[in-house]
């Protein structure tokens, strides 16, 4: 949920004259005046070398972009393996992706739906005393830090109609579990309310938050 220091990364790859590549999968149409991401949001766009997302997060479709110089495209197309030995994606799917689009740029309201909900449950959540680290983002890590229990704690939730998504190692260091919330601009503050507070009792019962 944190973001970069993009600005100083930014510097550091023009002083040792490095290329700079960025993966906006999290953060493409969510940041950024026009919800363009991080770059746009730090207003660095122009000086990224490689532009990668993702359809399959705010989009809700597959597949992916990768985004540079006239170059480098024509390089990653006849040498990218997971290009070359890959197929298009299936027309279905492709509509679904460019309607998604449309709406992104078309319903700005949507983005700022999204933040409002995004500081409902931040704000309830750190009320609670519940550990959501520096989180600056739509997706919020409810830090457990119990690589043994975690599993257990999200039957409890899934039991009690909330689910979250459960990361310990290896995807994450030892001692570092935690609970993965994605927060959508289509939750109400209903949703979020009582999905916060399921969440919160369950911690409570086991000593994670006050």
């Amino acid at each position: 949920g944190d973001l970069p220091v993009l600005p100083e990364i930014v510097d550091l790859c023009k002083r040792y004259d490095a290329r700079i590549m960025i993966d906006e999968a999290h953060s493409a149409f969510i940041f950024g005046e026009n919800g363009r991401g991080v770059a746009e949001h730090f207003g660095l766009e122009d000086e990224i070398d490689i532009h990668m997302g993702t359809f399959s997060k705010s989009l809700g479709g597959i597949g992916g972009f990768v985004a540079g110089s006239f170059k480098l495209t024509n390089y990653l197309r006849a040498f990218a393996r997971s290009r070359v030995f890959s197929c298009a994606l299936p027309p279905g799917v492709t509509a679904g992706i460019s309607k998604a689009l449309d709406i992104a740029i078309d319903e700005p309201e949507l983005r700022k739906r999204l933040w409002e909900n995004v500081h409902f449950a931040q704000n309830k959540l750190r009320e609670a005393g519940v550990d959501i680290g520096d989180s600056e983002s739509q997706v919020i890590p409810v830090m457990i830090r119990d690589d043994k229990h975690i599993f257990s704690y999200a039957e409890q939730l899934i039991h009690e109609g909330v689910y979250l998504n459960p990361v310990r190692f290896p995807a994450v260091g030892k001692h570092r579990s935690r609970f993965r919330i994605s927060i959508s601009a289509g939750h109400t503050n209903e949703q979020l309310e009582r999905g916060c507070d399921i969440l919160i009792n369950v911690m409570q019962r086991h000593g994670l938050c006050r």
